[in-house]
């Protein structure tokens, strides 16, 4: 299976994401956290995938990603655009506020 980093658009030198994102799993305790997860420092593949949603300003990439990573991670196709972001603004301030978010 091995290692998959995913981008939905071309990024100039994304070659050297590839490399760090196992720097940053480290750090961030994942490994810590994930015992059956063996560290490497194989280098992770990139994946593009065209016709993820795409922002159409420059304050809700994260917002993006979060929803691309629940639907990637449950095995859905992303289905939302620019018109559900302020739901799920909301949603996850309720969440939050409420500690209603799985990890």
């Amino acid at each position: 299976m091995g290692n998959k980093y995913v981008q939905n658009r071309e990024l100039k030198n994304a070659e050297c994401l590839t490399y760090m994102l196992h720097y940053l799993l480290r750090d961030g305790g994942y490994y810590g956290k994930n015992p059956d997860v063996s560290p490497t420092l194989d280098p992770f593949t990139m994946t593009m995938i065209k016709d993820a949603p795409r922002q159409d300003n420059g304050g809700d990439c994260g917002v993006y990603a979060l929803k691309f990573i629940e639907y990637m991670s449950s095995e859905e196709n992303p289905s939302f655009g620019p018109q559900d972001i302020m739901f799920f603004r909301k949603k996850y301030a309720v969440d939050l506020y409420f500690n209603k978010l799985s990890m």
